[in-house]
């Protein structure tokens, strides 16, 4: 391997999805909550080595203290798969095989 393959990260060679905050900045959360846009913060694009997004995912916690994970993927359905990764063990859902209700 060579010192310039070395140093490519996992964005530079497509094995990972590039993380891409909608509001990267306080004052961009500060003018998103003026302009009436609070629904949209903390929601994070996941790009492809295209720069296409591939999925919108964002954290909430519910009134109960539960969190929710949102994903919104925005490539066909059949292209995501979900893996949960436990304290002792992971699973998979598969595309297609499985809907959350």
């Amino acid at each position: 391997m060579t010192q310039s393959q070395s140093e490519l990260s996992p964005y530079d060679t497509g094995a990972r999805c590039q993380p891409r905050l909608w509001q990267p900045n306080r004052e961009a959360v500060t003018a998103a909550m003026r302009s009436g846009e609070a629904e949209g913060i903390g929601n994070v694009d996941f790009t492809n080595d295209e720069d296409n997004t591939v999925v919108t995912v964002h954290v909430s916690r519910g009134d109960d203290g539960m969190y929710t994970v949102h994903l919104v993927p925005m490539c066909s359905e059949d292209q995501i798969r979900l893996e949960f990764h436990g304290e002792e063990d992971v699973v998979m859902i598969e595309p297609g095989t499985s809907r959350l209700a």
